[in-house]
């Protein structure tokens, strides 16, 4: 959300009048995150246990946008300056449930596409959205008879009340085989002390961060998260079905940019209100709870253009 009153900065300080509509140089750099997860295994039931990790590679990409100065019928009283950019966010990624039952695990394969954006305007305020397509498959279900493909679309309003604070407010609908789920948004991000700020995001995340030097700053947060993904084996059902696992985590990450175009990340923590579903056609076949558990994870983001902002905050994984 800071970048937001950046872009109007740039744009009030860069901008001529020759024209009607100005279109100025890319704004954001595309950019790659990797990241590598592990959760080590707890009890799911008096006999079995589970583990997960899970590895993925983002590319965001900005593919279309502008900035300009618009006026109406050359009146200066209103005049309004437009900021509109589109993302496009691949993702590829490997999950590894690792069952204690089961000595022939198989990995679910991850792959998705996203579209993120931003229109900002002085009249029309700010909007964010988002809207993508996914699939999370084991490699025998991995393919376009039997794979079944989720994906999630939403919008969010966002209000500035001072240079400091961002309100926003919107909704989102998730789209599961079997399942969909509408989720209600709301939130806040604010400067609660010299380099500190909160960010709210409700019902899904909620997290501090600190600036410690210029180049290190630390995040402590909750969120919520999961995967529904295809599986096939006889230890847990017969036939394919699904898996839908629901998890909530509390974190603290440590974050590093040794140079300008790079930032690494180190985060550690617990996961709790732990359920595993497996399921066919949306129909409930087991449900399990699974103890809570320490988890790790590190990951490295790399700017690949030289542009005034970076694209990582565009980012979203499905």
């Amino acid at each position: 959300m800071r970048i937001l009153l950046t872009l109007f900065t740039l744009l009030l300080t860069s901008s001529t009048y020759a024209q009607l509509s100005l279109t100025p140089t890319r704004i954001f750099a595309s950019g790659v995150n990797i990241r590598a997860e592990v959760t080590p295994a707890a009890k799911m039931n008096d006999t079995a246990r589970l583990g997960y990790s899970r590895f993925n590679v983002q590319g965001i990409v900005p593919i279309r946008g502008g900035a300009g100065v618009k006026f109406h019928n050359f009146n200066l009283r209103k005049i309004d300056v437009e900021i509109n950019q589109m993302f496009l966010v691949v993702n590829a990624g490997y999950r590894q449930p690792n069952f204690s039952f089961d000595k022939n695990d198989q990995g679910i394969y991850t792959g998705s596409l996203v579209l993120t954006g931003i229109h900002a305007s002085l009249r029309d305020k700010i909007w964010l959205y988002a809207a993508g397509l996914g699939v999370s498959e084991t490699d025998e279900l991995l393919n376009f008879s039997k794979a079944r493909p989720y994906g999630m679309g939403g919008a969010v309003r966002v209000r500035i009340a001072g240079p400091r604070t961002q309100w926003f407010y919107g909704g989102a609908v998730v789209f599961e085989p079997g399942r969909i789920t509408p989720i209600p948004i709301a939130g806040i991000n604010t400067r609660i002390a010299k380099g500190t700020r909160l960010m709210l995001v409700l019902p899904l995340q909620a997290s501090v961060s600190q600036k410690i030097t210029k180049k290190v700053w630390g995040e402590v947060g909750v969120a919520a998260g999961g995967f529904n993904a295809g599986y096939l084996t006889p230890n847990l059902n017969p036939n394919a079905l699904r898996l839908a696992y629901r998890q909530a985590k509390a974190s603290f990450t440590v974050n590093y940019s040794p140079i300008k175009p790079v930032q690494l990340s180190f985060e550690a923590g617990m996961t709790g209100l732990r359920t595993l579903k497996t399921m066919r056609a949306g129909d409930v076949l087991e449900k399990f709870t699974i103890n809570s558990s320490p988890f790790m994870a590190v990951s490295c983001y790399f700017n690949l253009s030289k542009s005034i902002l970076d694209s990582r905050g565009f980012g979203s994984v499905l």
